[in-house]
């Protein structure tokens, strides 16, 4: 039976000049990941990650207490790049940024929807194109009797469920908006089939001096 785990990548640096690193929270809380997998002496056969640069930190603070064993990159597993999606709905749409982090949900939700509907023109990549690349490559990295490590995105995940659970695009919107940085999720090979077992595993952070460290943004 092949098992997968797919870990999110820690907290990025939204609001910055360049969301693509971590923050220094997301370094820690990758940190905390890798420290807890270790010491439960969990071992994985095979490791993938997204090629983005808050894939490669997280991978490389949690890998660090593993001995930086080999990490397998693949660009299917990165995320959509939702700014540049947000920024041709806006202006299709007059639809305004959103002022704070209270109103980014439903306008989330807007633009995905949008997106997959094929009324966002000209996006970087369609709806199909990314979930086809995304199940792909999840599909390359699963080994029948072996364990794999994936690290990317929210998106990606999100995608994921949808084809594992049979998920509608409303609840597959909730996945990716209630993903936790930093948490992981595991998935069974049973029958040539993916089963979801366990999903925003937070074993790290589920002390009372880190649940501030629980975050989704």
């Amino acid at each position: 039976m092949g098992e997968i785990w797919f870990i999110r990548h820690g907290q990025a640096s939204y609001g910055s000049a360049n969301y693509d690193k971590l923050s220094p929270l997301g370094h820690q809380q990758s940190d905390w990941l890798g420290h807890h997998l270790a010491g439960q002496e969990q071992r994985f056969d095979r490791i993938v990650s997204g090629t983005l640069r808050r894939h490669r930190e997280t991978a490389g603070n949690v890998l660090k207490h593993f001995g930086n064993p080999e990490v397998i990159e693949d660009e299917r597993l990165n995320e959509m790049a939702y700014f540049a999606l947000e920024r041709a709905y806006c202006q299709q749409t007059g639809d305004e940024l959103p002022a704070d982090e209270t109103e980014l949900p439903l306008h989330f939700a807007r633009v995905m929807q949008a997106w997959e509907a094929d009324e966002i023109s000209d996006p970087p990549e369609t709806f199909a194109t990314f979930q086809s690349r995304v199940l792909g490559a999840v599909r390359d990295a699963v080994t029948k009797d072996q364990t794999s490590l994936i690290v990317s995105s929210g998106g990606p995940k999100g995608v994921l469920l949808r084809d594992v659970l049979g998920l509608n695009s409303a609840a597959m919107i909730d996945v990716i908006l209630g993903t936790f940085n930093s948490s992981y999720s595991r998935f069974r090979l049973v029958d040539d089939r993916l089963r979801l077992s366990l999903f925003n595993g937070l074993t790290h952070l589920d002390t009372p001096e880190r649940l501030f460290a629980r975050t989704y943004i």
